[in-house]
């Protein structure tokens, strides 16, 4: 699950707050402060969509100074690379 994430404030204390408590998330695989409509995008992974109502009321909406948050459940994954280095790609 990919989870768009705007927060109620944008100072350095409250951004590093935020991100230090998405680290403890086991669920949170990735975690990526990001320009655009949305303060972050983060990628989650759960079980279904059960666990996922589950990360949602236990963990994520636990996190103080969260405004808006909107989910996007991926299908298929069309790539994936891991360990890509940006400086050998021609």
């Amino acid at each position: 699950v990919f989870v768009e994430i705007t927060l109620n404030r944008y100072d350095d204390h409250a951004l590093e707050v935020f991100g230090a408590s998405l680290a403890r998330i086991p669920e949170v695989i990735e975690a990526h402060l990001v320009t655009g409509e949305y303060d972050y995008l983060v990628k989650v992974a759960v079980a279904g969509t059960r666990d996922y109502e589950r990360f949602l009321r236990e963990r994520l909406y636990r996190i103080e100074g969260i405004r808006h948050t909107r989910s996007t459940f991926a299908l298929r994954a069309m790539k994936q690379s891991i360990g890509v280095d940006p400086l050998e790609i021609p």
